[in-house]
């Protein structure tokens, strides 16, 4: 991660080990491993292997950020046992899932 990506006055606040869920809910449900990166102005997933493309996902240009709501716990129950948190970031027709490794809140993450 270098800070060169970040836009000018964008301000990097924390990081957090998560995976990025793709394709959830289908047959080819896949988790990629890496690090969130919250900022001012976006959030960036390194994912832990080299292979995988930095995703950048600007906070402006997002509908919605939040967590899964009680419906998607209930259709994957490996979630709602799990003792971290889900995000989920919402761009258009666009939508980007991360499961943290922390225990706490969503609002403790998207406040920051």
């Amino acid at each position: 991660f270098s800070l060169l990506l970040l836009n000018l006055e964008e301000y990097y606040f924390e990081q957090h080990t998560a995976n990025h869920i793709q394709h959830r809910g289908s047959i080819n449900e896949r988790k990629i491993r890496g690090s969130l990166k919250i900022c001012s102005k976006s959030v960036i997933f390194e994912p832990d292997a080299i292979s995988q493309p930095i995703m950048k996902i600007p906070l402006r240009d997002c509908i919605k950020i939040g967590k899964h709501g009680e419906n998607a716990a209930n259709r994957y129950p490996a979630k709602a046992k799990c003792a971290g948190i889900s995000l989920i970031f919402s761009q258009g027709e666009m939508e980007y899932v991360f499961e943290l490794d922390v225990s706490g809140k969503v609002e403790d993450v998207v406040e920051t």
